[in-house]
């Protein structure tokens, strides 16, 4: 059976980063893997979840399964979290998943098991698993065009093309801090956008992971909550990787929303199926810090204000670097950089340049350009600056 086996290519993010920590230079520069990392390079454990944590191994009497749909507390204080008006079993329902990527792989499977002519629309360029895992469990895709270079969403280019698609497609959207753009539409241009896409008879798909990186926890998800109101049924995977900083605990829901719909507690069903054909039962770990910050009003006050500093962080490193590479080439316009949100951006490069880039001046970058801001050493960054434009 083993003889039948061809190796595949390696995920080029995971490629990227493990060519980075193969690499011996003191100067080389870490823009692949998306996670968030502070002043120091580091990623940190959040205090406030350093002290949940504590709380959880002082008190916690069992370790035994926590069911499939997972904690239920925790996926309704999350999923009120970020839909407040919306009543968590009437409004919406959902499950516990095993990241937000877990979130992503079930809500497709659902998707497909339900409607399996479905097409599902995907920004192009999209954070590269998307094609992945929709791949993955059978689903046709297409892309429709999203803005790179620029801060300004374009959803009339947006919903031209989706003039094409077919009443019961999917259209997926990233719930802010788009990745790898870093481009995000406005509230109100979310709204237009999910009118076209109701109007159309199409079903939102919303992949939220950097909820709090972008605006803010309540602007975050009011832009998110801009997309609920105007659709009668919406699907939502959600992440608390990045900002709980929970990423090896693999934490997130999967949410079915769509205010007062009959049908929400049978499509559950499909989901808690689909998740034991899976995976069976979610890890406990990582959800029940995330439940006990958000059952104690100081913890989530310490999380939210720790989640700030992540943000203004990352907020400074987009200006800085933004600044930076217009000092180093003047003849281009770097301010999509800083006028974007989240950890990620994009460089013109081509995949040759990003490659002679990572050999010659040892800065790893993805081939298509990508970049994680966040972590960014600023004492350097006119050193960085410099390097970077040589390949643009």
């Amino acid at each position: 059976m083993f003889d039948q086996a061809v190796a595949r290519p390696i995920d080029q993010i995971i490629a990227i980063s493990r060519a980075y920590q193969e690499d011996p230079r003191d100067d080389k520069v870490d823009f692949g893997i998306g996670v968030y990392k502070d002043a120091n390079g580091v990623t940190p454990v959040m205090r406030a979840v350093k002290a949940a944590e504590q709380r959880l191994i002082d008190t916690q009497m069992t370790k035994t399964y926590v069911g499939v749909g997972g904690d239920q507390k925790f996926v309704e204080l999350l999923a009120k979290a970020v839909l407040p008006d919306h009543d968590y079993g009437t409004d919406m329902i959902g499950i516990q998943s095993i990241g937000g990527s877990g979130a992503v792989r079930v809500l497709a499977e659902l998707a497909l098991s339900l409607n399996p002519k479905a097409n599902f629309w995907m920004p192009d360029p999209t954070w590269p698993n998307h094609r992945a895992i929709f791949g993955a469990v059978g689903a046709a895709m297409t892309t429709y065009p999203y803005p790179k270079f620029t801060a300004d969403a374009d959803i009339d280019a947006i919903l031209q093309a989706l003039d094409a698609a077919a009443p019961g497609d999917v259209v997926v959207i990233h719930g802010g801090c788009h990745n790898p753009t870093g481009v995000d539409p406005s509230r109100e241009e979310l709204g237009r956008l999910t009118e076209g896409i109701v109007a159309r008879g199409l079903i939102p798909f919303v992949d939220a992971a950097y909820i709090g990186f972008g605006r803010g926890w309540d602007e975050d998800a009011a832009r998110i909550a801009a997309i609920a109101e105007r659709a009668p049924e919406m699907l939502l995977a959600l992440s608390c990787s990045k900002n709980f900083g929970l990423y090896r605990e693999r934490t997130g829901a999967a949410l079915l929303v769509g205010k007062g719909h009959a049908n929400l507690a049978a499509a559950n069903s499909a989901l808690l199926s689909l998740a034991r054909a899976n995976y069976s039962m979610p890890p406990d770990h990582g959800a029940a810090i995330v439940r006990m910050i958000f059952e104690d009003p100081e913890l989530k006050a310490a999380w939210l204000a720790e989640l700030k500093e992540m943000r203004e962080t990352i907020n400074g490193s987009r200006t800085a670097l933004a600044l930076a590479l217009a000092r180093a080439k003047q003849d281009r316009d770097w301010t999509y950089i800083d006028k974007g949100y989240g950890m990620f951006s994009l460089i013109d490069v081509t995949p040759e340049a990003a490659q002679t880039l990572r050999e010659e001046h040892g800065v790893y970058i993805i081939p298509d350009g990508r970049m994680n801001i966040a972590g960014i050493d600023l004492s350097k960054i006119d050193e960085i600056a410099a390097k970077l434009v040589t390949a643009v």
